[in-house]
């Protein structure tokens, strides 16, 4: 779909329908759905008045006013309390248009800006864009007829003086939500089309499509089994011992900074599906496992992001890439690892899998990067979806500077993180009697004392823990997505390295 600025008239603009849009409780239409409504014959206060349309959230009015515009639809859209408006709840309000949109097999939208108090035309343009192309969204891969999709939606600016920063913000939504959109394909896949090393030729695609001088500035490279033996990565390999796909590390630089400055790592946990190992799942929802590489991709995504959008740091995505699977020769509860860190790890659940792949790839990327600032992401624990739901993901770490940062990008993006406490006595929990470490620290406050664990190898690097178990997957529509993967935490983490000085 292509994301595109008209400076213009939305009264002469055509296109298969145009959207306008209405605050509730104000009594009189404004803004752009004024102009459409004097020039429609009053419809729009008409309806208003009859109580057929209340501007309510998500609330949607369509009119065929078969003259008065260029176009032969209008779509008013409802933004609720224009107190309450934000620049996420802008984005989230294109859904409802791409779903009418979609159900009357329509080709082309054209709609007004709408603005709020204190948006600015360049962030509103922004979410604006963000919002299509995540609305846009359908995975229909395996289906033998095809979504109708919009193919081209256009946003009026009349005022030429706002084309400049307008533009930018929608260009740069447009590639947010590419990127966002090519990590939501990735997490939707099949888990027999997409096994570790299957997620490693999807990376190695990475620069695909971008402009050539964001590609250049990228670079995949695949580890397998002989080096992450050799590197004695005792997590990745116990975790996909029990499968025929061996193991990979994906390592992905983007150098958009100066050569030699600093590097900010990210780590996504890529298990491309999720048994629980020895200690087996239930069946029911385990097909939904093969999103617990959800993170991985999404670290990959931003990587795409930043690129898109020149970013003007050195970034780079580690993502230990398996498959925990239960066999012969899958690793067991009570088996002690050593980690390529030295540490060693007993194991009480090989459904706690995730942390231990996580731990090997911070390691190697305090290692190898001796980063800045590091953020791991990860579906890791069924408590954090218990503690926050399917709204808020969890987020813990170890320096109150980057957490700070992270806080502010959470607000920025909309993105909602919320923090957790990673206070010492949680560590008595994972505390082993025969090791360093266990992989599980008991039924309570699993969530923190999953990041406590993965806190144990990050050491002395500012380092962030993102817990996105509950908002990686939607299964219903809502918060401006379609079921299925959200493509979390992409947004924030692009808000974060965009502001970050």
């Amino acid at each position: 779909m292509k994301i595109e600025l008209v400076v213009g008239d939305i009264l002469r603009h055509k296109a298969d329908m145009i959207v306008v849009h209405h605050f509730e409780g104000e009594k009189t239409a404004g803004g752009a759905a004024g102009g459409v409504n004097a020039a429609i014959g009053g419809a729009i206060a008409s309806a208003m008045r009859d109580g057929d349309f209340h501007g309510k959230w998500g609330e949607t009015l369509l009119l065929r006013p078969g003259k008065g515009i260029a176009s032969p639809r209008v779509l008013v859209a409802g933004l609720g309390k224009r107190a309450k408006f934000t620049a996420d709840l802008l984005r989230q309000s294109v859904l409802p248009v791409m779903r009418i949109a979609g159900k009357l097999k329509l080709k082309s939208i054209a709609s007004a800006l709408p603005g709020g108090e204190g948006i600015e035309p360049r962030t509103a343009a922004r979410f604006a864009a963000l919002g299509a192309a995540l609305s846009g969204y359908e995975y229909d891969r395996y289906k033998s007829e095809k979504a109708s999709r919009v193919e081209r939606f256009q946003w009026i600016e009349p005022r030429r003086a706002l084309a400049g920063p307008v533009k930018a913000g929608l260009d740069e939504g447009a590639a947010i939500g590419e990127a966002i959109n090519w990590g939501r394909d990735l997490v939707a896949c099949p888990p027999a089309d997409l096994r570790p090393d299957g997620l490693a030729r999807a990376a190695r695609a990475l620069p695909k499509g971008l402009r050539a001088a964001a590609a250049g500035k990228i670079r995949v490279r695949v580890y397998g089994r002989n080096e992450i033996e050799a590197w004695k990565m005792g997590g990745i390999l116990a975790v996909g011992k029990g499968s025929e796909a061996p193991p990979r590390l994906i390592v992905a630089e983007y150098r958009g900074g100066r050569p030699g400055e600093a590097w900010t790592a990210l780590i996504g946990k890529g298990v491309t599906f999720d048994t629980g190992g020895i200690s087996l799942k239930k069946w029911e929802g385990m097909e939904k496992m093969k999103y617990d590489m959800a993170g991985g991709a999404g670290m990959l995504a931003t990587i795409r992001a930043a690129a898109g959008l020149g970013i003007r740091k050195n970034v780079v995505a580690v993502v230990p890439a398996v498959e925990n699977m239960p066999s012969g020769t899958a690793f067991r509860p009570g088996d002690v690892i050593r980690m390529m860190s030295g540490k060693t790890v007993e194991v009480l659940s090989t459904d706690a899998e995730g942390r231990l792949i996580l731990a090997d790839a911070i390691a190697f990327a305090v290692k190898r990067y001796r980063p800045a600032a590091m953020v791991d992401a990860a579906t890791l624990t069924g408590a954090c979806v218990v503690a926050l739901g399917s709204v808020t993901m969890g987020m813990m770490g170890n320096d109150e500077r980057l957490l700070s940062r992270m806080r502010e990008a959470s607000a920025s993006s909309g993105e909602k993180a919320w923090e957790l406490p990673l206070h010492e006595e949680y560590f008595e929990q994972i505390k082993s009697d025969i090791g360093d470490l266990k992989n599980i620290g008991g039924p309570e406050a699993g969530t923190i004392t999953a990041g406590y664990f993965l806190k144990e190898f990050a050491g002395d690097t500012p380092w962030v823990h993102l817990d996105i178990a509950g908002v990686a997957w939607r299964e219903k529509e809502r918060m401006g997505y379609a079921p299925g993967p959200t493509g979390v935490p992409v947004r924030l983490l692009t808000q974060y390295l965009s502001r970050e000085g």
